[in-house]
């Protein structure tokens, strides 16, 4: 990502951002509301438009790379999903072969392959034939996470993927992260608790608002003084990691 620009109206919102991703690299993303996390994630999957700047794939612009090959390359968990359909996991989780399948010819045997691996590594196989909507919050995350791995995609984003989940589905989801980066992917999560991030991430992206922002190795870029700073709370907040 190279001088990245972007507002919503005429107050900056995403102001001449850089930074760089590599394989291996799990990459946190933190600030107040409405500082820019998510519509960074939108920024770099193409679905918004920058302002100035560019973002690359591979040394590669990423506007110019059609949808279908986008989404073998770079996989989205948003923060919001919903399941219209009551689908039994499976076929949810198969949905993300959609890119390498196509919309009108059937699963191959390697795209079950890839489902069931993905059913595997976020440990729900055992869920596979029960339908979307009868899990629990913590279970249906681990669904679309586990639709978005049977992309195959080098590059992993998601938004607020431990929102509204108890301690346990939040750390076994940082620690399922934690794995894919050491696997060889590169992962960006946006997160609303600091503390979390010191659960295996590598590089931090600490927006302030105003466009304003801070990167670098997590350990320096997460430290309680700039969280302190950049959510107006107190330096000696319990709220922050110490």
């Amino acid at each position: 990502v190279s001088g990245l620009n972007f507002s919503y109206g005429a107050a900056p919102l995403i102001k001449d951002l850089s930074f760089e991703l590599r394989r291996g690299d799990f990459m946190c993303v933190l600030g107040p509301n409405g500082a820019g996390k998510s519509t960074l994630l939108k920024l770099l999957t193409g679905f918004i438009k920058a302002a100035s700047g560019s973002v690359r794939l591979g040394g590669e612009e990423t506007a110019s790379i059609e949808p279908e090959r986008l989404a073998r390359l770079a996989a989205y968990v948003a923060s919001e999903t919903s399941t219209p359909y009551d689908f039994p996991v499976r076929e949810t989780v198969l949905l993300g072969r959609t890119a390498r399948a196509g919309f009108w010819r059937g699963y191959s045997a390697g795209d079950g392959a890839a489902a069931a691996l993905a059913l595997e590594e976020t440990g729900i196989t055992a869920l596979a034939d029960r339908s979307i909507n009868t899990l629990s919050t913590g279970e249906r995350q681990l669904v679309f996470i586990a639709q978005a791995l049977a992309q195959e995609a080098g590059l992993l984003l998601l938004d607020e993927p431990t929102s509204h989940l108890d301690l346990r589905y939040k750390s076994g989801i940082m620690a399922l992260l934690s794995r894919l980066a050491g696997r060889g992917l590169a992962v960006a999560v946006v997160l609303h608790e600091p503390a979390l991030a010191r659960l295996g991430c590598n590089k931090g992206l600490l927006f302030s608002g105003g466009g304003e922002y801070t990167t670098g190795p997590a350990a320096e870029t997460l430290a309680p003084e700039r969280l302190a700073a950049a959510y107006g709370v107190p330096p000696d907040s319990p709220l922050l990691p110490k």
